[in-house]
């Protein structure tokens, strides 16, 4: 049996369970770096900002970084390998972390989230496609269910960890960059020795040392049915080599809009959320520890959700349980308006909207990549993050803006206005696709006019099909 097909057929090996353990730790520390803005906001110093617009900017610059990361580094990923770009970029992570510790003023400290954001938009694509194709079709939807716990988990370890260095070094809130710094440069030391190179990736390059490495991955596999030297049957789908075209050729461009829609709206609403919920709620009581409190329960409201997705995808599909999640939040976002002023119930509710926003979250990114083509995968899944995140920088900067003039009630009611909109758009993207091809079946899910064909295309237009 060829290696790709083994992996998605047979049990999972301890040298995958390691390899998706180094890259749940990995995605872990990438949370904290997205998210500890958040918590280091409230203890920057009065005069740090000349106006609440100023702190809006300044939550965007790590959302733009991250959209043209996505945008503009993850089709990298599917030219020149998944691996080797993830470790690009938590190099330039780690530069944005470190100067964002020496930021003197808001505007340095904006330019180092943006370098930051950079790093993570551009590996976050390729780090998922790893997980999906070393999981086995059996496990995949759970894996990725545990595996996506890593952003809420991340942010809810830093704010803890965070908060503690901030308060043991006198209230210095650079502790909390040199502290993600320092564990940036533990995930590249974890992705160098344990995350293996992309299988699919290696089977369609198809060079003297993708076989090497083939071969190497074989043994560490463990498995006896592995032929290294077989290979799966291939389909032609010329042009979709890491190539925007790819996204939108032989009728793909439906479920690729819809996937920009429905991520769009609930990244706008996660980041709303995320972002801003704790200076919100010090805002309205008064008290700084209540608004990391409620910073905190929000992350662990996600973290459960991720648990949960891969828990319910064994009954239900992750395609029909991703629009009834996002109509759930929408619900959930319209009573925590109503009740934000009481803070224990308000609290409550903040679990169940972290809970089914990274139900969301988690299901569109198990389901958009099976959609696609290998070669077309990382650059499918980047572009519909960086979309998501282009539109999802006006969040903290209307917020900002609309602080002037509104209570903060106000713009949670109007938030869940983007979850319906991205309800709407994942029930019509299930309505599209469902029943059409199992999970990760390259060909099929690439063009429901693709060919099986034994003979070999020209290297960077094959496509690997489980055959």
């Amino acid at each position: 049996m060829d290696i790709s097909t083994a992996i998605k057929k047979s049990p999972m090996s301890r040298f995958q369970y390691l390899a998706l353990t180094a890259c749940l730790l990995v995605l872990t520390i990438d949370g904290f770096d997205v998210f500890v803005m958040g918590f280091v906001l409230p203890h920057l110093p009065d005069g740090f900002f000349a106006s609440s617009a100023e702190k809006g900017y300044l939550l965007s610059a790590g959302l733009a970084g991250m959209a043209v990361g996505s945008l503009l580094l993850s089709p990298l990923g599917d030219r020149f390998g998944r691996r080797k770009l993830v470790l690009w970029c938590l190099v330039i992570n780690f530069l944005g972390l470190a100067t964002s510790a020496m930021a003197p003023n808001v505007e340095a400290l904006t330019l180092a989230r943006l370098v930051t954001g950079l790093g993570i938009g551009g590996m976050t694509a390729s780090l998922t496609v790893l997980v999906q194709e070393y999981s086995s079709e059996e496990r995949r939807n759970a894996v990725m269910g545990v595996y996506v716990i890593g952003f809420p988990l991340g942010s809810l370890i830093g704010g803890f960890i965070g908060t503690m260095l901030i308060g043991a070094f006198g209230g210095a809130w650079q502790a909390m960059f040199v502290f993600g710094a320092v564990i940036t440069g533990v995930a590249f030391f974890l992705t160098w020795r344990l995350i293996p190179e992309s299988i699919d990736f290696l089977i369609a390059r198809d060079t003297p040392r993708d076989r090497a490495e083939i071969a190497s991955v074989a043994v560490k596999l463990r498995n006896p049915v592995i032929d290294p030297e077989a290979r799966p049957a291939l389909s032609v789908t010329v042009g979709s080599n890491g190539s925007i075209r790819g996204l939108f050729e032989r009728g793909m461009y439906y479920r690729t809009l819809l996937s920009w829609v429905a991520y769009s709206c609930v990244m706008a609403m996660f980041y709303f959320a995320s972002f801003w919920t704790p200076e919100l709620i010090k805002v309205s009581s008064g008290s700084k520890d209540l608004g990391t409190t409620a910073g905190l329960i929000l992350s662990l409201g996600g973290v459960v959700g991720a648990l949960v997705f891969g828990a319910w995808t064994l009954r239900i599909s992750a395609q029909k349980l991703l629009w009834i999640a996002m109509l759930v939040t929408a619900v959930a976002i319209v009573a925590f308006a109503t009740f934000f002023t009481q803070s224990d119930i308000a609290i409550a509710l903040t679990v169940v909207i972290g809970l089914f926003t990274f139900i969301s979250i988690t299901g569109l990114m198990a389901v958009v990549p099976p959609l696609y083509a290998v070669r077309t995968r990382s650059t499918a899944l980047g572009w519909m993050i960086g979309i998501g995140r282009l539109f999802s920088i006006s969040a903290p900067i209307v917020v900002g803006y609309a602080l002037m003039v509104a209570a903060p009630r106000t713009l949670y009611f109007y938030s869940a206005v983007p979850m319906l909109i991205g309800a709407a758009a994942t029930y019509a993207l299930w309505r599209h696709v469902r029943g059409e091809v199992a999970p990760m079946d390259a060909s099929a899910a690439a063009s429901p006019v693709a060919t099986h064909t034994t003979s070999r295309p020209e290297v960077g237009d094959e496509e690997v099909v489980a055959s």
